[in-house]
């Protein structure tokens, strides 16, 4: 008797419960309704079909929605806390108080600067009755520079930035760092993101009226450049596919919040994007070189592209990678000369059987004269091999250069790999876009790659898939200020990502941002200065009972720090950060980031400067960054692990940097007459590491533990028992959950 066959629709239902149990993927609304759809019509659904993906929430059409009416008008002091009241209520969910003006402050320069606020700033808002007090702050942090240090770091995320290549050689990436800042300050001009966008995408094929603005918009365009590269023992076919593969993952889910390299093999599994739409665009990337052939390591390798900055770089470049193509030439040629000059000088017959055998470059004409007297003849040998030494020992410096791609010569539409296989050819498909989305009016010219099309495309609200990149956007700007995205997966819009909590919402803030001209500042300057940013984080049993992850945002989320945070605030609590931006940190590294064998010449983590400019060498970033759930620079990152383990922990209690910087706040305190009694030390150590007094029962806990350690020190015969008793104080704060969970 033959088994029975289960129902079709059992089968699926478990496979779903299976890999949403996994975490691998989640059941939306869409999702059920797409299926029970094609059930009805007794077809099979297609999951790649561009068609019915239009049905999908993330790629239909932005809704205007008018702020919806509330119970509580009294709350909502912006358009959007009308739609985060409305949610609340229609759950039944109470709302929770403002925060204290120190936590929203707080609050506002960890999200805007990354770094805590200084007490003067603090003071000068508490002092500041004027409804507008906050939005003056705000105003002030947006304008600073160091804003775009901490929001560039997120577009770098993003952008898979890095100091090196990774993978097999771990090449150091040495001119990555004018990228890095070029991100940082146009994040501070406030580019428009669309041109953000085609900057990145395209900055080497747009016209400009200065070569200062060519070079601006080139080194944008090293985002094409960026990512790791297998580069030993690679098919170059195959590496050009690899290639393209890495930036349309990263561009997909950067901009699209779309997984678009699952379609390399095969039609999507889940979203609508058939193979014949990855190879659309991947000609269009194919038809772009980043990598170049140039001497490194002692031979020519296939390695980044490089050009000249300024006025004179090409010129500079060339004569710069000439001279090292030269170079083993050059030092044979020395090797020749000197012999030529030895055997002149004692066998004129072995001379010129020499001069017979080599190069002419290493024989000065003068020399093979025998007319001429022997003097003559040496000391014209002598000038050529000066000069040769002159050459070798003498480099041309490295020239103003940066990471630039440029169009292949003969731009071509791609063939379908079968299997995704590289070498297998399937049927050629014309470069374009998303079926799913729509093509517009775009036309590829025959000669040109289409990055600038496709840079055009991807932020065209109109025409292109702009709607989608602003819901995508609007939402990891709310991540990043707020805690939580309103879609959880910021990094996936697709079937297998989370529908939106507030769909309504979501679109309110991408037309915003249209309609704001693509301003981020404009954007974030409105989501802090709504009430719900104000929001108290304190517990509520019954609310958290019935939402514990908050998705509807009756508290404010808690959040621990990210390492850069943590970092830039032990420094500059302890008054050693330095706040000048650099330019690169990673000039004293050799070629390979990281060495075979005993790498003995590694990255420094030294540096006093923010932790946005701290080198990040692929496979060996530095230990903090490791510790506290740093992005992965190998991929396109926009929403980093979050993980407590003890290591984290032990970070605190164990690293010398946490000892020195806890030891020299304790020496400026104990040296300070304004804090002479142990209650007002220990105020004086909260207000600099928490921004909060401490209450009376912490002062006398504080003052009870420093008590207790000083008579340890003392009968141990501490060199300095007050000091050492003050110095693990403050790092027993610096080690609290206070000092690392934002509130």
């Amino acid at each position: 008797m033959s088994a029975r066959a289960p129902h079709p629709l059992k089968t699926k239902f478990c496979f779903f419960i299976i890999l949403s149990w996994m975490g691998l993927f989640s059941l939306s609304e869409n999702l059920a309704n797409e299926e029970k759809s094609s059930q009805s019509e007794g077809v099979a659904p297609n999951p790649a079909d561009p068609i019915r993906g239009k049905e999908h929430w993330a790629f239909k059409p932005l809704l205007y929605s008018s702020p919806p009416p509330v119970q509580d008008s009294s709350w909502p002091q912006s358009p959007l806390d009308h739609f985060i009241q409305s949610k609340r209520e229609e759950h039944n969910l109470p709302t929770l108080k403002d925060t204290d003006k120190r936590t929203l402050i707080r609050r506002a320069t960890f999200q805007l600067w990354g770094l805590p606020p200084t007490e003067y700033l603090i003071e000068r808002f508490e002092k500041d009755k004027r409804p507008e007090a906050f939005e003056a702050i705000v105003d002030e942090l947006l304008a600073s520079p160091h804003f775009g240090e901490r929001w560039g770091r997120h577009w770098l995320d993003l952008a898979r930035y890095a100091d090196s290549n990774g993978l097999d050689e771990n090449f150091l990436f040495r001119e990555a760092w004018r990228y890095r800042n070029w991100v940082i300050q146009a994040i501070n001009d406030d580019l428009p993101f669309d041109r953000f966008i085609l900057e990145q995408i395209a900055g080497d094929l747009l016209p400009f009226e200065k070569v200062e603005q060519r070079d601006r918009q080139r080194i944008a365009s090293g985002f094409m450049v960026m990512g790791p590269k297998v580069l030993l023992g690679n098919n170059p076919n195959n590496q050009k596919m690899e290639i393209a593969d890495e930036q349309l993952e990263t561009i997909g889910k950067a901009i699209l919040g779309q997984s678009l390299g699952c379609a390399r093999c095969h039609d999507h599994k889940f979203d609508p994007i058939p193979t014949q739409d990855y190879y659309a665009l991947a000609g269009i990337l194919t038809s772009t070189e980043v990598m170049e052939r140039r001497f490194m390591l002692g031979q020519q390798r296939v390695m980044e592209r490089l050009v000249g900055l300024g006025k004179n770089g090409d010129t500079l470049d060339s004569e710069y990678e000439k001279y090292y193509r030269e170079r083993p030439q050059l030092i044979s040629q020395q090797k020749q000369a000197q012999t030529a000059y030895d055997l002149l000088k004692k066998d004129e017959k072995a001379f010129q059987e020499h001069a017979k055998k080599h190069s002419s470059k290493s024989i000065a004409p003068l020399s093979l004269d025998s007319k001429l007297k022997k003097e003559e003849r040496l000391q014209a040998q002598k000038k050529l091999l000066d000069q040769l030494k002159h050459r070798v020992k003498n480099p041309p410096p490295i020239p103003p250069r940066a990471m630039i791609p440029q169009d292949r010569s003969k731009p071509q539409d791609e063939s379908i790999r079968l299997a995704g296989q590289f070498n297998k050819l399937g049927k050629k498909v014309p470069r374009g876009f998303l079926q799913v989305i729509g093509q517009g009016d775009y036309k590829i010219p025959d000669d040109e790659s289409g990055r600038v099309e496709l840079a055009r495309w991807l932020c065209d609200s109109k025409n292109g898939a702009g709607q989608l990149a602003a819901r995508v956007l609007a939402n990891r700007i709310w991540y990043h200020l707020i805690g939580r995205g309103l879609v959880r997966t910021v990094d996936n819009f697709g079937r297998t990502g989370e529908a939106p909590s507030h769909p309504e919402l979501l679109d309110y803030l991408a037309q915003q941002l249209i309609k704001s001209g693509w301003s981020m500042k404009s954007l974030v300057k409105e989501i802090v200065l709504s009430r719900t940013f104000r929001l108290s984080s304190e517990e509520h049993s019954e609310a958290d009972g019935y939402d514990p992850d908050n998705v509807y945002l009756w508290r404010a989320h808690r959040r621990r720090l990210d390492p850069e945070s943590i970092r830039d605030t032990l420094l500059m609590i302890s008054g050693k950060l330095d706040l000048k931006p650099l330019d690169s940190s990673v000039w004293y590294l050799g070629d390979q980031a990281t060495a075979v064998g005993a790498n003995t010449n590694r990255r420094r983590t030294n540096f006093p400067n923010r932790s946005v400019y701290l080198p990040v060498i692929r496979n060996d970033l530095p230990e903090i960054f490791d510790i506290f759930d740093y992005t992965d620079p190998h991929n396109t990152t926009g929403q980093r692990p979050h993980t407590l383990v003890a290591s984290q922990g032990l970070y605190f209690l164990n690293a010398d940097e946490v000892f020195k910087i806890s030891e020299t706040i304790a020496k400026d305190k104990l040296k300070s007459p304004q804090e002479s009694s142990s209650s007002d030390l220990v105020e004086s150590f909260y207000l600099q590491i928490f921004n909060q007094a401490p209450s009376k029962e912490e002062k006398i806990q504080l003052s009870s533990f420093v008590q207790k350690t000083l008579q340890h020190f003392e009968s141990q015969g501490h060199s300095n028992p007050q000091l050492g008793a003050w110095t693990l104080a403050c790092q027993a704060l610096i080690a609290s959950s206070r000092f690392q969970i934002l509130e």
